[in-house]
């Protein structure tokens, strides 16, 4: 099978979740077949290359989509793995009838993703649902992160046939002695409060409205008589906001705020943390985040939505996810691990042995192989490990 992968952007230390496993997945996926990659340059990125190779994988770069049409006419494949609504407009753009098998790798609903960000509904946003719809109807298969989000889909456009899920995937954890010197201050800001006594709280998520991250100053609030530190890491929207609303709660003294930072770090400081906290609010079709913690043996404390409560209730993590949304339901999760140092133990063991069934390169093998499958089901045969995806789904 000669795989083309479709992705806004691609990279190996981008704090994307979608473009993060597009490069990894066809990374991995190299190794068994032909894979290439077009995306778009990336504006914090001006120095990539227009074409590389790593191995057997192919790396195109474009900048518009007349440059993106004249590449992927000329790029064989049997089977199109789509990562977004843009670049499934540009496949199509490009082949029209002479498309391929087309896969669609859906990690959210665009359209509501643009509701919540502007608060109102524009011409971008009918636009975005207009074509969402035509993607839905014209993909051969769809795949999702988690049934939650498969459910949902369904329940929206009635194609249970075709469409399947599998969770997400992380890199095996990285051995991380120290940071380099433009983080040495965060190993020794967070040596010296484990050196003094605190647990170390972790949070690396987008700032925006949907991942909950201001109301952890609230939470906070309801744990100032333990001797904890919250660190927080990302940028977004509600940066700023997040600031201010730490300094006029005057919780500077257990809330650090880190921006972004290097992979390096976030594993770093996943290795050095009690526990990691997840408060995202809506649209959580699965959580990145909370398997790389689970990868670290750093417990995460989850809100109750989406595939992330779905992940976290099926592999017995119940005690993990809060009792609601609000900060003081939050604190009462974090207070009981606080106090149960054993149960903490407990879970960190089971969410690390959990997490290594999750590892790149089993989970891009099951997805060529779920790709396979679900392809020969409606229809559209492609000639890739027969005999594995025969054994695996006639049961």
């Amino acid at each position: 099978m000669k795989l083309l992968v479709l992705s806004d952007h691609i990279s190996k230390d981008m704090k994307n979740g979608t473009w993060e496993f597009a490069y990894k997945f066809s990374k991995y996926a190299s190794e068994l077949c032909e894979v290439s990659i077009v995306c778009f340059f990336y504006e914090l990125k001006p120095d990539s290359q227009d074409f590389e190779e790593e191995g057997n994988l192919k790396i195109y770069r474009i900048r518009n989509f007349l440059a993106g049409k004249a590449i992927i006419k000329n790029i064989k494949h049997d089977v199109a793995f789509i990562h977004t609504t843009k670049m499934y407009a540009l496949y199509k753009f490009s082949m029209g009838l002479k498309s391929k098998s087309t896969v669609s790798m859906i990690q959210g609903t665009s359209y509501i993703e643009r509701l919540l960000n502007i608060g109102k509904k524009d011409i971008k946003y009918y636009a975005l649902r207009l074509f969402e719809t035509y993607r839905s109807w014209s993909s051969n298969v769809l795949f999702f992160a988690s049934k939650y989000m498969m459910d949902n889909y369904v329940r929206t456009y009635n194609n249970f046939r075709k469409s399947t899920y599998l969770p997400l995937a992380v890199d095996k954890p990285a051995i991380t002695k120290s940071l380099p010197k433009k983080e040495k201050y965060i190993e020794e800001m967070i040596s010296k409060d484990i050196k003094d006594g605190y647990k170390i709280l972790f949070c690396i998520r987008r700032i925006v409205s949907r991942t909950g991250v201001l109301h952890l100053v609230d939470m906070m609030e309801y744990l100032k008589e333990y001797k904890i530190k919250l660190y927080i890491a990302g940028t977004g929207t509600h940066f700023e906001a997040l600031k201010r609303k730490i300094e006029g709660s005057h919780l500077t003294y257990c809330i650090i705020t880190l921006g972004a930072i290097s992979d390096e770090a976030k594993n770093w400081i996943y290795k050095k943390s009690y526990l990691s906290i997840v408060p995202t609010r809506t649209l959580e079709g699965f959580c990145l985040s909370m398997l790389e913690s689970m990868s670290y043996g750093c417990p995460p404390v989850v809100t109750p939505v989406g595939g992330m409560y779905e992940f976290m209730k099926d592999r017995g993590l119940q005690p993990l996810i809060t009792t609601g949304f609000a900060p003081m339901q939050m604190a009462k999760t974090v207070e009981f691990f606080i106090k149960n140092k054993g149960e903490r133990n407990f879970y960190s063991k089971k969410c690390k042995d959990i997490s290594t069934h999750y590892h790149y390169d089993d989970i891009s093998r099951r997805f060529l192989m779920e790709i396979a499958y679900m392809l020969e089901k409606v229809g559209k045969s492609v000639n890739f490990m027969e005999e594995a995806t025969t054994q695996k789904y006639n049961n």
